[in-house]
């Protein structure tokens, strides 16, 4: 059951929440890493991610090859399915907030939820997550917040 709007996803991400980003950093160049195991659902985001305008994304089917890239691959926001086979993606969230690299602990995480049982604001909140977008991942929603993140906040979306 779809229980959740796009005004209640804009609510998710409030803007004294999101980091600053540096000036220079445009959609083609925001490195976006998406994790998740199924491999058209990653697809079907990193198509949607490059039909939006974000060029450069790393895709992660599992949360222990996810750690790694986060430190290889160096993203800007991380979008993370909150069921992964080797562990939960608040699971995730906490090692990599725990990381021992501190621009990995400072990755903004956008959370995927299939089901709203698994994701709520004050659990994602809590969790360090900075908003939540269910799935089927909507084009709308995803390019809000990510705006809203690349503006620092400022934008009106």
């Amino acid at each position: 059951m779809q229980i959740h709007s796009q005004t209640m996803l804009r609510c998710q991400v409030p803007t004294d929440a999101l980091p600053e980003l540096a000036p220079e950093l445009t959609p083609a160049n925001f490195r976006i890493l998406i994790v998740n195991e199924d491999m058209r659902s990653a697809d079907s985001l990193k198509h949607t991610l490059h039909d939006l305008g974000y060029f450069k994304t790393f895709t992660a089917y599992s949360a222990r090859r996810a750690l790694v890239a986060a430190v290889d691959f160096a993203p800007a926001v991380a979008l993370l399915d909150l069921e992964l086979p080797d562990m939960t993606g608040y699971q995730l969230a906490n090692k990599l907030r725990s990381h021992l690299s501190g621009c990995v602990r400072q990755v903004p995480l956008l959370a995927v939820a299939e089901r709203a049982l698994f994701c709520t604001a004050e659990l994602t909140r809590a969790a360090g997550f900075i908003g939540w977008l269910p799935k089927p991942v909507q084009a709308a929603a995803l390019n809000a917040l990510l705006g809203r993140l690349f503006s620092g906040g400022s934008s009106a979306h």
